[in-house]
């Protein structure tokens, strides 16, 4: 009978390592450092610092809005005026900004602006019954007849949330907000922008509000916003 054939020897250790090997074992680095360098992007460890004036802005933005959140009671004058000041306060921060700067405002603007959309539409869809949301209506157009009257009141003449006389609401051009020229009204293109940029859910949401508010304007014979 022929011997049984004996087992391969094992290689070397030292043997040299296959190219195919190489190439996988380079490929696990190269998507390991990816994966870090991602989370650092992420975490913001890379990212050019925001200059310490537009954050200042921002936090001013931030804080008129939770002082609208603690605020109660049916809307005043005075508290218009309060107001009204607060967002001059900001108009003026923004226009000391070099030119460079002013559009890294605007996302920040925006937010707040939002956030403070969803709070009223909280509000307003938390009530059940059309009396209590055309009450609801009613304040808040009272309010913005107040805010109105403020801006006048300190030679604004109704300008926009940057102080300037008939002030846009929003970006304009290519930075993706309203632009001059389409045929519509300034609010007409602010609503179109706003409702552009939002989830088919509070797409929905956002007209049904709209919505009422237009509908309570013609009842009541006021002028549109």
């Amino acid at each position: 009978m022929p011997a049984p054939r004996s087992a391969p020897a094992n290689r070397d250790s030292t043997a040299p390592v296959s190219m195919r090997g190489v190439a996988v074992g380079a490929t696990a680095v190269i998507l390991v450092i990816a994966c870090l360098g991602a989370v650092a992007w992420y975490a913001g460890w890379f990212r050019r610092p925001e200059d310490p004036r537009v954050v200042a802005i921002g936090d001013l933005m931030r804080d008129l809005l939770e002082k609208e959140r603690r605020r109660t009671g049916p809307a005043t004058f005075m508290t218009a005026i309060e107001r009204v000041s607060g967002i001059v306060t900001v108009g003026m921060k923004v226009n000391e900004l070099p030119q460079d700067l002013r559009p890294r405002v605007m996302p920040l603007a925006m937010g707040v602006m939002m956030d403070h959309l969803d709070d009223r539409m909280n509000a307003y869809f938390a009530l059940r019954t059309s009396e209590d949301r055309t009450r609801f209506i009613d304040g808040e157009l009272a309010q913005m007849d107040f805010l109105k009257r403020a801006f006048e009141a300190q030679g604004k003449g109704g300008g926009g949330p940057d102080g300037r006389p008939g002030g846009d609401k929003g970006p304009r051009g290519p930075d993706g907000g309203p632009s001059s020229g389409s045929g519509q009204t300034r609010e007409q293109r602010f609503t179109k922008w706003v409702l552009d940029r939002t989830t088919p859910e509070k797409r929905a949401r956002l007209s049904e509000y709209i919505g009422a508010f237009e509908r309570r304007i013609a009842q009541t014979g006021r002028k549109p916003l």
